[in-house]
């Protein structure tokens, strides 16, 4: 789950500021950072959150696996305070140095996310929450057989600077090589900072506990840099680094963001 820059003034805008200048209005993506922030799309908006990604994971004595992937999310606003979402990693390949390398498709997530509390003010947070379920859609090389639902709780501050600081969490029900099920727990805190109108930046932290016996804990940080040509769409790219026992992962990701409204404003 991805941090949206917020490269121009608060969130709650009026509409007729709104419609003075398009930049009150900025495009508001769930990438590219691991948390996730609880703005949910306006009414008949939709929006597309691609990237290509390429993520190497090592441990000791064993041949580093690089993975190339296509995480996507789609998008739609069905309400004041309510979207639909697919998520998937789409095509993925991955390459260890050995001959039979596979390459396939991932499972597909369907989701929604919640608005609870639309705005932050004070102390008080923007809330939403984010169910989704992973269908065993995809290659057996990249799926995980059985369905695995989850549920995230998402947090999130936006100052009068434009600042923008999010925390999430979540459970969620996974399912390892032999079947059996255990809780995955996860926590993310992420700033987005804006440097000027068509700039942003952003940084995370996360960690994730498998609850499942002899599974160590794994934790992380982040960070990317945002570009908007326009209101309605933003480009990213972001690194990050991932320390496990005994599996350490560093990945890079390159995306893509833009939005359209199917014949309503988007707020």
């Amino acid at each position: 789950m991805l941090l949206a820059g917020f490269p121009v003034a608060a969130w709650g805008a009026d509409a007729d500021s709104t419609a003075a200048d398009p930049w009150q209005d900025t495009i508001s993506p769930d990438r590219p950072g691991a948390a996730t922030p609880p703005s949910v799309l306006g009414r008949g908006t939709f929006q597309i959150e691609t990237s290509i990604e390429s993520a190497s994971a090592r441990a000791g004595g064993v041949p580093t696996v690089t993975t190339v992937d296509f995480p996507t999310l789609l998008r739609l606003g069905v309400g004041h305070a309510l979207e639909l979402r697919l998520e998937s990693n789409t095509l993925s390949h991955q390459a260890s140095g050995v001959p039979g390398s596979p390459t396939g498709f991932a499972d597909l997530s369907l989701e929604a996310k919640w608005s609870l509390i639309r705005d932050s003010r004070g102390l008080t947070p923007a809330f939403a929450l984010l169910p989704a379920v992973s269908i065993p859609t995809g290659s057996s090389d990249f799926s995980a057989g059985q369905a695995q639902p989850g549920l995230g709780a998402l947090f999130g501050w936006t100052l009068r600077s434009g600042i923008a600081l999010n925390l999430g969490a979540g459970a969620t029900d996974v399912v390892d090589d032999s079947g059996a099920h255990s809780w995955q727990l996860g926590w993310e805190g992420a700033v987005g900072i804006p440097l000027q109108r068509h700039w942003a930046v952003s940084s995370d932290v996360f960690l994730t506990d498998p609850l499942a016996r002899g599974s160590s804990v794994e934790w992380g940080a982040d960070a990317g840099v945002e570009f908007y040509p326009n209101p309605d769409t933003q480009f990213d790219a972001i690194a990050s680094y991932t320390f496990g026992d005994p599996t350490d992962a560093t990945s890079v990701q390159i995306g893509f963001s833009r939005r359209w409204a199917l014949g309503r404003t988007h707020r």
